[in-house]
């Protein structure tokens, strides 16, 4: 007996599976790590639960494994037989419907790295009973047992995050606390997976569904309920109505409240069925994970690398010299030259967008920066024309930021951002009144255009002509800004054109947007040695280090959405803190830009969620990968190719800390994002090489969305491409 039981010790330490005989009603086990997933006899049959942390945690659906929903009525099963081959367990039940319609369930549990375990489960119609109509199965783990939701953090990537229920929410879902369930569409989500974590202790639990495939067809559309065959997209969620449950739906009902319907259809479910017919088949595969972890940061990280790891995205390559050249033609293609005299515009420029397929232009108004970019558009073409010696392409950047610098900037150094050039002879733009919801200039927009006049300024100086009046605009505006910071180092989110009293009042007092101007403010202080402006990045970035960084929340810098939760204050983050770790030496700057850069990723599509079957009439090209493209904000389900942006930050994250998560990001960031954009003239023949559809649906209805190309769909690619080049990163790239 003692040989026995050290064998059992022995395998037991070697993570391999363990078992007696479960007839006479002892557990059959597999081990990862420090769970089990264990098979014990109840009444007839047996049934499933994970043991671990000195807690045993049961299935969803009343710790039966097997869950079925039959025309909206509950059903339950349990394991009549199981198989045992080498570490996998295979365990055969079934589900019957009062009216006789009977699911065969064969479900293959094996372990998944060291601390989860994989069910693939086989799922079969055998029987349709009379006048049952419509299924779903269900699984899901109970995690605790008071049903509590606000005892515990949780984490859907672009959908939920730590400060859902404190902030302001643009949509509904997981916005109300009161809710009882919480399941989304797995389309919604740029993995498909929910995080839970146990306040009390940091216990950690992660649900996903593995090899994804969510397709769906043109009538998944609405609130429904829709029943097809065609609908192979799951849902992932929290329920809370009893136990606190993490759960995966399939086909994806979405709900309490759901983002398919409009105004009042969006408070309830919409229902997506399989029929009821004998033969039909489901196969899915799950992840169930557990762990602990110290903070809600650690359980987003982990969490979510572990299933981007499940995934492995590719990088789709692109020719980068290709793409950069045909981007600096698109600029020059379209910029328009002041012309007073005669029947062109007032004030020089780029359009503020251009329609695609055909090439036309929509509008020409000049934003500085933000959607806009036309100051740094017209720095990366005089970087252009002085790389490859081209005086044309320098002289129309010049005349660019010659504008904004005399023309833009108040008397005491704040920007009006938004031009509308006038046409016709003698005739004057006029400035708007606000470039955001609330009105004035929001501290995203003037940061963005003045850092790309400062860095104009700078390969200008470099090449021998020292264009002071654009150095002297940014120091109005750095003096602005050293003048107009808040006590507690913030500035607001957007501030009144006008004056009152002598100052400019915010129009919106959120303060979240603090991020925006350190990066400019660094960078002045370079240019000057200044040492006031990098006292007030300093200031402002100990204010992100508490009330972002520490609290984990990333808010309002899309300003022309609500002020949310969203990816570009992570973008806008992780810049900063980058920043001030390299002026400052100073590595604490580099843990919380390593935070940024993990909640930024989080919200990149790292599976691909096909277009829907035999629409091939979409503006996002069918064929395309979504991999790469990045949601932009809670609330919806636009997405875009955005993150080009920070290409270059995840590169300086690689080559700071080694780690080469940051590395595959960076370049599926360079390369994936270019994928919809013209750069070898095969997506719009004939028409300019830079041009790319600006946003897009993931979900339903999939790959619609903006036919339009706006001025920061070029910045996007070209803000890294010429940093690396100017850092030597990178050689040059000439046409």
């Amino acid at each position: 007996m003692k040989k026995v039981l050290l064998l059992l010790v022995l395998v037991l330490g070697c993570g391999v599976v363990f078992g007696y005989d479960a007839i006479s009603g002892v557990p059959v086990a597999i081990r990862s790590g420090g769970y089990e997933l264990v098979l014990v006899k109840a009444g007839r049959g047996y049934v499933v639960s994970f043991n671990g942390d000195g807690k045993v945690y049961d299935t969803y659906g009343k710790g039966k494994p097997l869950m079925v929903i039959v025309d909206g009525d509950e059903y339950y099963g349990v394991y009549n037989r199981y198989d045992r081959i080498g570490s996998d367990l295979i365990c055969y039940g079934e589900v019957l419907s009062d009216n006789g319609s009977r699911f065969e369930v064969r479900d293959v549990y094996s372990v998944k790295r060291s601390s989860g375990f994989k069910l693939a489960r086989e799922l079969e119609v055998v029987k349709a009973g009379g006048g049952d109509k419509v299924f779903n199965s269900i699984y899901g783990v109970a995690i605790t047992r008071d049903g509590e939701l606000l005892a515990n953090e949780y984490f859907m990537p672009g959908v939920w995050y730590r400060t859902n229920f404190e902030m302001q929410m643009a949509g509904v879902l997981a916005a109300d606390a009161s809710d009882k369930y919480f399941v989304v569409r797995e389309d919604r989500l740029p993995l498909p997976m929910v995080t839970a974590r146990v306040k009390a202790d940091g216990r950690v639990f992660t649900l996903s569904h593995l090899q994804s495939k969510p397709e769906t067809y043109g009538g998944d559309r609405g609130v429904g309920p829709i029943v097809d065959e065609r609908l192979r997209t799951g849902a992932l969620g929290v329920t809370c109505e009893d136990d606190l449950n993490i759960v995966f739906v399939y086909p994806g009902s979405e709900g309490e409240k759901n983002h398919l319907g409009r105004g009042k259809e969006r408070y309830g479910w919409a229902n997506r069925h399989h029929p009821v017919r004998e033969g039909l088949e489901q196969k899915y595969q799950l992840g169930i994970s557990f762990g602990v972890s110290g903070s809600y940061a650690e359980a987003v990280s982990s969490s979510w690398r572990e299933v981007f790891d499940d995934y492995s995205p590719e990088v789709e390559q692109v020719n980068q010299a290709a793409a950069y050249s045909g981007l600096i033609d698109t600029l020059e293609e379209y910029y328009m030259a002041a012309d007073k005299e005669g029947e062109g515009y007032d004030a020089p420029g780029f359009p503020f967008s251009v329609y695609v397929p055909s090439g036309d232009v929509r509008a020409y108004n000049y934003q500085m920066g933000f959607i806009g970019r036309q100051i740094p558009n017209a720095y990366y073409l005089i970087y252009a024309g002085l790389s490859g010696g081209d005086k044309g392409k320098v002289e129309k950047g010049e005349a660019i930021i010659d504008f904004w610098a005399k023309e833009s900037l108040s008397e005491d150094g704040m920007p009006r951002t938004w031009y509308d050039p006038a046409k016709g002879e003698g005739e004057v733009g006029s400035w708007r009144k606000g470039d955001n919801r609330s009105g004035g200039s929001a501290m995203r927009v003037m940061a963005t255009g003045m850092e790309g006049m400062l860095n104009g300024w700078e390969v200008m100086k470099d090449a021998g002509d020292d264009k002071k009046e654009w150095l002297d605009a940014c120091r109005k505006f750095g003096d602005w800004l050293v003048s107009s910071q808040n006590g507690d180092g913030s500035y607001y989110l957007a501030y009144e054109t006008k004056l009152t009293n002598g100052e400019h009042r915010p129009s919106n007092m959120s303060k979240y947007t603090t991020s925006n101007p350190i990066c400019f403010l660094v960078g002045l202080y370079k240019a000057t040695e200044d040492k006031r402006y990098l006292a007030a990045a300093m200031r402002a970035g100990e204010f992100c280090w508490r009330e972002i960084h520490e609290k984990y929340c990333y808010i309002g810098s899309v300003i022309d959405n609500p002020n949310v939760i969203d990816r570009e204050s992570g973008q806008e983050a992780l810049r900063a803190f980058l920043c001030l770790c390299q002026i400052s030496g100073d590595r604490r700057w580099l843990a919380a830009a390593k935070q940024a850069g993990d909640y930024t990723s989080t919200w990149m599509y790292s599976y691909n969620v096909p277009g829907e079957y035999g629409n091939k009439d979409t503006i996002f090209p069918a064929n395309v990968t979504v991999v790469g493209q990045m949601l932009i904000a809670t609330g919806h389900s636009g997405a875009d190719m955005g993150g080009a942006f920070s290409s270059y930050e995840y590169y300086k994250l690689y080559k700071l800390t080694g780690d080469r998560y940051y590395k595959l990001v960076s370049d599926i960031l360079s390369n994936n994002t270019k994928l919809t954009m013209n750069w070898d003239g095969k997506l719009y023949p004939g028409k300019a090489r830079g041009l790319q559809l600006e946003a897009f649906n993931v979900t339903v209805p999939r790959r619609k969305g903006v036919a339009e190309c706006l001025s920061w769909n070029y910045a996007a690619h070209l803000e890294p491409m010429v940093c690396k080049f100017r850092s030597g990163e990178s050689a040059k790239v000439k046409k």
